[in-house]
């Protein structure tokens, strides 16, 4: 191999790359001995001298080692071993009490409020009525109801009870490591509490600059409320608030959708796009005052203070937005930027964003794993890279409208090229129309309605009149793109949702993608590039490929989406029935149907369903199918004559109508949906009693192939069991049963058990659900009759295969 005469350039990317090598082996391979250290280092390190030879290379190489070695030791400083203390040693004990100090600020919900606590002590009680005080470590989420008239701030000492609930993820495949996700910021658990039992120990003598937080604390949550109430909570109200407050978390989803789907999402988030336009907005200022010092301007110290105090108002914003990790590292980017621009250094677009991540990293190294991060570097590194590749093609000189016009195509077009691969990974979400949806939104939104927003934020303690006037103003422009985005959407082939991508399919896609750059870039390799390329795509359309197929089994998958139902049929003519969607009821605002039952069906390669079932109009059964009305396509929606006054109810029955999706009542005549080789029976679909609760009224079926059967109940009780029962019409025997209403007490009697006569039976149910189902009592005459019990609370996601014959149960985790 033929030695390099020259270090790599720009030489600190793969110093960044090694040191994300190293977090990521740090991260697998959980090694905290410091024999581990050095072998990872010496290994580096012996294999970058093996390639080069030279001395310049060498020293290189050693900056190689370093950056691998920097990467596994700081996730081995940032995630050391739980202390005897940690505060995962103690979840849900009782009368326990915790001390603590607030990281966050207060993330307002409505009726919430939720914040991050770094416990330091825990009061445990012993015997006798003895507490053991005890430091404790780790952090929590402190989840507040009610209201005080003493706010918690950021930085205060506070005392509260427990339990401290331990985070739990859902139990289905692919879904979202939501606990892995938490650990990485240091949250393990979770304490729910009323506000009045909240006491603050702080003391009175705060450093200044802990009072400088808490005071923007203050003003962010006043003026975001002034915001709020001025403009009646419209839509241009949530976007204005999410732009110069950074609160976004009570933004209606619908409108996240809107700008999601136009492929300009990236406008709700303080983070590149805004810093950015913040910085020079500041400069511009600043330099426009200092230019009226002749001195200054004959020197050119004018534009090096201006970049000096430009930092300030960026730092102060940085704070009042939340300090939200995107915008953090969008402050430190162009602080970076910025004093490349001060030493009057030409550095390396690559360089300094290679420096951005090294300091990001070493300060946070679980920062590797956000999407954000992910997303905002890649997008800038295409950025750079397209723009590389364009000096090279494009020689005109336009005239400046068109310049812009260029600029802002060209930089859509490349930050989306750039991470379509991790929003088709993580989101399953690809826009067709986000060029001219940027082409428009990004310079109002952007350079109108931003600047408007901080200008009546300034103005605001003085003159809330004027302010509320340049709030009315910009809200109406953000409204106008909305109506422009959504009309952008309802284009044909606008949008869509995509199938779930592995990392296989994402690595695969950059390799593609960096073929064609590189290709691009380097005249001289272009042969050799095509080359590559046409043998990337051919491996990746031979996987695509495979993937597809007549099935050779059935599959019955039925959900962990906690206190509720859902499962998923595909059966072996490839048809795909969804019965139920989960959903929580009350002041919760997770959609189970978005963030549970969607991601499972991407992972099946599912956009369109061919049944939806839904059981009985109930939150738990019904909240979930909201969502998978309105975004995935639905041939037949099955339902009794029930109706529901929840506003869920309301939105499904629309998105039928908006889509044209025909809705299917079974009654006693026309029981039954046929299929080649399967079928589904309904049993006594006529609503029976209008005074009974809606749960007796549910559909029930059953699902037949071959020699396979499943009993599908809703949530019937013994009143409806024991009308089942008595009609010798019914043929209720199955193999398998879904336990009626998640193993309630009322229901699975032991005459309904006898006639279903299950050897297997799922029970649908939340962990510590507060209705503490599944019953003993259930379980006793289930194992009484020796039926198998498998739970969703305790084996998560349950899947029932077969080939007609026999069939094979498969839970997601072993269960207690």
């Amino acid at each position: 191999m033929k030695p390099l005469s020259q270090p790599v350039v720009p030489p600190l990317v793969p110093v960044l790359l090694a040191m994300m090598t190293g977090i990521n082996a740090g991260s697998v391979s959980g090694l905290s001995h410091p024999v581990w250290t050095v072998i990872i280092s010496g290994v580096a390190m012996l294999v970058c001298v093996l390639w080069v030879s030279e001395k310049k290379t060498i020293i290189f190489s050693l900056c190689l080692a370093a950056g691998i070695w920097s990467g596994y030791q700081s996730v081995l400083i940032h995630s050391p071993p739980v202390p005897a203390g940690h505060i995962s040693n103690f979840f849900n004990q009782r009368d326990i009490v915790l001390t603590g100090q607030v990281k966050s600020f207060a993330r307002q919900y409505p009726h919430k409020t939720r914040i991050i606590v770094d416990c330091r002590t825990i009061q445990v009680p012993q015997d006798a009525g003895v507490s053991n005080r005890l430091t404790a470590t780790g952090r929590i989420y402190l989840n507040l109801y009610g209201t005080s008239d003493v706010p918690i701030q950021f930085n205060d000492q506070i005392r509260f009870a427990g339990p401290v609930r331990p985070i739990r993820n859902f139990g289905n495949p692919g879904a979202f490591d939501y606990l892995t996700f938490l650990k990485r910021q240091g949250i393990f658990g979770s304490v729910h509490t009323h506000v009045s039992k909240i006491q603050k120990t702080t003391d009175s003598s705060l450093p200044v600059w802990t009072r400088g937080i808490q005071y923007l604390e203050n003003i962010r949550n006043q003026f975001y409320a002034f915001v709020m109430t001025r403009l009646d909570h419209r839509d241009g109200a949530h976007v204005l608030a999410a732009l110069v407050t950074g609160i976004k978390h009570n933004m209606p989803p619908m409108l996240r959708d809107q700008f999601a789907r136009a492929g300009t999402a990236h406008l709700l988030a303080i983070s590149g796009l805004h810093m950015g336009i913040l910085s020079l907005i500041f400069f511009f200022f600043f330099y426009q005052v200092l230019s009226l010092f002749p001195g200054l301007l004959i020197s050119a110290k004018a534009r090096k203070i201006a970049g000096v105090l430009t930092l300030i108002p960026l730092c102060l914003y940085l704070v009042f937005s939340g300090f939200s990790p995107s915008t953090q590292r969008a402050f430190i980017m162009i602080a970076i930027f910025m004093i490349s621009f001060l030493m009057e250094k030409q550095t390396h677009p690559f360089n300094t964003l290679a420096v951005a991540g090294i300091i990001i990293l070493f300060a946070d190294p679980a920062a590797l794993f956000s999407i954000s991060f992910q997303l905002s570097f890649t997008a800038v590194f295409f950025i750079i890279a397209g723009m590389k590749v364009m000096e090279k093609y494009l020689k005109i000189n336009p005239p400046k409208p068109l310049k812009f016009l260029i600029s802002i195509s060209s930089v859509t077009l490349l930050a989306g090229l750039g991470t379509f691969p991790l929003i088709a990974g993580y989101f399953n979400l690809v826009s067709l129309v986000q060029i001219p949806a940027n082409l428009i939104l990004v310079p109002v939104i952007g350079f109108v309605c931003l600047p408007a927003g901080l200008m009546s934020l300034m103005v605001w303690p003085l003159a809330p009149g004027l302010a509320a006037w340049l709030l009315t103003g910009a809200a109406r422009l953000v409204e106008w793109c909305a109506l422009y985005a959504a009309w952008l959407t309802d284009l044909p082939f606008a949008w869509s949702y995509l199938p779930a991508w592995s990392m296989v399919d994402i690595i695969m896609a950059y390799l593609i993608l960096g073929a064609v750059f590189w290709a691009l870039y380097a005249k001289k390799s272009k042969p050799v590039m095509a080359a590559v390329m046409v043998v990337l795509i051919s491996i990746y359309g031979i996987r695509m490929m495979t993937r597809s197929g007549a099935p050779d089994h059935m599959t019955v998958t039925v959900l962990d989406v906690g206190q509720g139902n859902a499962a998923l049929i595909q059966t072996i003519e490839n048809k795909t029935i969804l019965v139920d969607g989960g959903g929580f009821s009350g002041a919760t605002q997770f959609d189970v149907g978005r963030y549970v039952v969607a991601p499972f069906l991407w992972l099946q390669g599912i956009t369109a369903l061919d049944v939806v079932i839904l059981t009985h109009p109930d939150t738990d059964h019904m909240n979930g199918l909201v969502f998978i009305l309105e975004n995935f396509q639905v041939g037949t929606l099955v339902k009794n004559r029930d109706t529901s006054p929840h506003s869920a109810f309301d939105r499904i029955m629309a998105a039928c109508r908006k889509k044209k999706i025909p809705v299917f009542i079974p009654d006693c005549e026309n029981n039954q949906m046929n299929w080649e080789n399967t079928g589904l029976t309904f049993y006594q679909c006529r609503s029976l009693n209008t005074e009974w609760d809606v749960n007796d009224n549910s559909l029930v079926f059953k699902l037949t192939w071959d020699q396979f059967s499943m009993l599908f109940p809703g949530d019937i009780q013994a009143g409806r069991e024991g009308l089942l029962t008595g009609d010798k019409n019914n043929r209720l025997s199955a193999g398998i049963l879904l336990s009626p209403h998640h193993g309630s007490n009322s229901s699975s009697t032991r005459i309904f058990l006898e006639q279903v006569a299950p050897e297997t039976v799922v029970i649908s149910c939340g962990f510590n659900n507060p209705y503490r189902f599944p019953h003993p009592d259930v379980i006793h005459r289930y194992e009484q009759n020796n039926i198998r019990i498998f739970r969703t609370d305790q084996h998560g996601a349950v899947t029932i295969t077969s080939r007609g014959s026999d069939y094979a149960v498969i839970p997601y985790r072993s269960g207690n």
